[in-house]
C-alpha cells in the first residue's frame, strides 16, 4: 500500500493540511485578536506550501498525462526550488537580503506560470489549433520575465510604459487561458474513432454538432442534430492489414 502512495498524493494531502492549518490560525487570530509575527510566520508558511503544492500538482499532472514535456519537469523543479527557498526565508532574516528576496519572488512568479502551462498543456487541442497553445505559453513566460525584470533591476523614474506592457500580457495571458478551454469545446479536439466491438460497432462525433456515441455500423443517425452519415469499416486478413 505504501507503493502506491504516488507523488501526487503526497502533495494533496499536504495541500490539505497546509490549507486545514492556515484557515485554523486564521480563524483563531482574527476571534481571539492575538497575531503576534510567531502567528504570521506560521500563517506564511502554510500558505506557501499550500501555493508550491498547487503548482506541483499541476506540473506533476502534466507529466504524468505525458503533455506538458520538458516544461512539466522544469516546472516541477521549479516549484521544489521555490518552497525550499521560501521556508528558511520566512523563519530567517534572509528575506532583509535584497538579493534573497527578489530571488524568492522570482520563483513564485515562474512557479505559478510553469503550472499554467501544464494545465493547459492538458486540454488536447488539434494540431491546427496548437498555435494558439504556444503562442499563449510565448505569452506566459514573457509576462513572467516581465515582472522578475522589472523586480530585480528596480527600473526607476517613469514606470508608466512598465504598467502598459504587463497590462497588455496579462490581458493576452487570460485570453489565451481562456480560448484553449473554449476552442477545444467548440471543436478545436482531435476526433478519434474507437472500435469496441469486431467490425460492427464504432464510437464517433458528429460532424456537425460533435454529439459523441456509439454507433452500429452502417448507416448512422446522429440522435441530437439527425445527421445521417454512411460508415463501412473493412475487414481486415489475418495479417492486420485491410482485405481486398
Amino acid at each position: 500500500m505504501a507503493g502506491k502512495w504516488s507523488l501526487k498524493q503526497v502533495f494533496l494531502r499536504t495541500l490539505i493540511v497546509a490549507l486545514a492549518a492556515s484557515a485554523l490560525i486564521g480563524i483563531y487570530s482574527f476571534l481571539f485578536g492575538q497575531f503576534g509575527p510567531r502567528e504570521f510566520k506560521i500563517l506564511v508558511t502554510t500558505l506557501s506550501i499550500s501555493y508550491f503544492s498547487i503548482t506541483s500538482l499541476a506540473c506533476g499532472a502534466a507529466f504524468e498525462a505525458k503533455k506538458g514535456g520538458v516544461l512539466a519537469s522544469i516546472g516541477f523543479a521549479v516549484s521544489i526550488l521555490g518552497f525550499l527557498v521560501f521556508v528558511p526565508g520566512i523563519w530567517t532574516d534572509w528575506t532583509h537580503n535584497e538579493v534573497y528576496g527578489k530571488l524568492m519572488w522570482t520563483l513564485a512568479i515562474f512557479a505559478f506560470s510553469f503550472a499554467q502551462i501544464c494545465l493547459l498543456a492538458l486540454v488536447p487541442l488539434k494540431q491546427s489549433a496548437r498555435w494558439l497553445f504556444f503562442t499563449t505559453v510565448a505569452v506566459i513566460f514573457a509576462l513572467a520575465i516581465h515582472l522578475s525584470g522589472w523586480m530585480i533591476l528596480e527600473f526607476r523614474g517613469n514606470n508608466e510604459w512598465l504598467f502598459r506592457i504587463a497590462g497588455v500580457l496579462g490581458i493576452l495571458d487570460g485570453c489565451g487561458s481562456i480560448f484553449i478551454p473554449v476552442v477545444y469545446k467548440l471543436g478545436g479536439k482531435e476526433v478519434e474513432t474507437t472500435r469496441v466491438g469486431p467490425l460492427d460497432h464504432i464510437e464517433l462525433s458528429c460532424p456537425r454538432c460533435n454529439h459523441r456515441e456509439v454507433y452500429s455500423v452502417g448507416t448512422i443517425k446522429c440522435r441530437n442534430c439527425s445527421l445521417e452519415i454512411r460508415v463501412d469499416i473493412p475487414e481486415e486478413s489475418q495479417d492486420g492489414s485491410p482485405s481486398s
